[in-house]
């Protein structure tokens, strides 16, 4: 069976919190056919290891590149790899994500603005167009 994995499944499989849960999330992540999993996915995991289970960002990492290398697994390569390109460099996974998945739907150049100016650094720093707004 092809199955779209919930970031609860996901974390379940991950932290182990629950061990009812865990086992079963093991268990769809072991015998599934195919695993997607959509890059919101990803970014709600980020969020919810960083500020719940306070994870490194490192950890974090390293988690996803697992999970990405896995085989059955259908993920959007090119915004997991933004994320986690932000992430190396201290920063946000979906601020990566957002920039990248936006400059890819915009019909023109563009540039991400956001008020978080360590946001917008980081993103210049890997080659994106960024701003803040005045």
């Amino acid at each position: 069976m092809n199955v779209i994995v919930d970031t609860n499944i996901l974390l379940r499989f991950t932290v182990g919190d629950d061990l009812a849960q865990a086992a079963i999330a093991e268990k769809i992540m072991e015998t599934s056919t195919e695993l997607v999993i959509p890059t919101q996915v990803f970014c709600e995991y980020v969020w919810t290891l960083r500020s719940r289970y306070k994870q490194s960002l490192e950890t974090i990492a390293e988690a996803i590149r697992a999970i990405v290398a896995t085989d059955r697994i259908v993920v959007n390569d090119d915004e997991v790899q933004a994320g986690l390109m932000m992430m190396d460099d201290g920063g946000d996974f979906a601020d990566g994500v957002a920039a990248y998945a936006g400059s890819r739907m915009a019909s023109g150049p563009a540039v991400f603005a956001s008020f978080d100016r360590q946001a917008v650094k980081l993103l210049i720093g890997c080659g994106l167009s960024a701003m803040v707004p005045d």
